[in-house]
């Protein structure tokens, strides 16, 4: 009879632990999938973003002309507002790339991919815009902008 207790307490404690593991188990995948939808979700964000700034230049004229104008070096005071504001938004959406990426929700490379390289970032005025407002922002974003984004600006 002592000996059929210890078994059926053994066996209990076997299905405990079993349960246990099994409830840890259903935990990782839960956090898994929860992560890859913030991911998901993080991603979409940034490429609506993203999309949102080309299509303000598609869809603004004065804008575009201000691009233009700058490409030949022939700003207007407003054309140069326009522009600095554009980048400014800009800046924001560069941002939320570098905090998503110090949180770990997003590779910073992948982050980059997702409209972070865009053409603006490639145009003389951006060097000339990050040069005369880097200051606004904090030195870590500042060494984001150094080390990923102005690169492709041309000198």
């Amino acid at each position: 009879m002592q000996t059929e207790k210890l078994a059926w307490k053994g066996l209990v404690e076997i299905l405990g632990i079993a349960g246990v593991i099994g409830s840890l188990i259903f935990v990782a995948l839960e956090i898994r999938q929860n992560t890859n939808a913030v991911r998901s979700a993080t991603v979409q964000a940034i490429a609506e973003l993203s999309y949102d700034s080309t299509m303000r230049l598609v869809d603004n004229a004065e804008l575009r002309e201000a691009r233009r104008a700058a490409r030949s070096s022939s700003l207007t005071e407003d054309q140069r507002d326009h522009l600095d504001y554009f980048y400014s938004a800009l800046m924001r959406i560069q941002q939320i790339r570098l905090v998503q990426a110090k949180l770990d929700i997003l590779d910073l490379d992948d982050a980059m991919q997702i409209g972070g390289r865009a053409s603006s970032y490639r145009q003389a005025y951006f060097a000339d815009y990050w040069a005369r407002r880097k200051e606004n922002y904090p030195q870590d974003f500042q060494e984001y902008i150094e080390n990923y984004v102005l690169p492709l600006a041309p000198e």
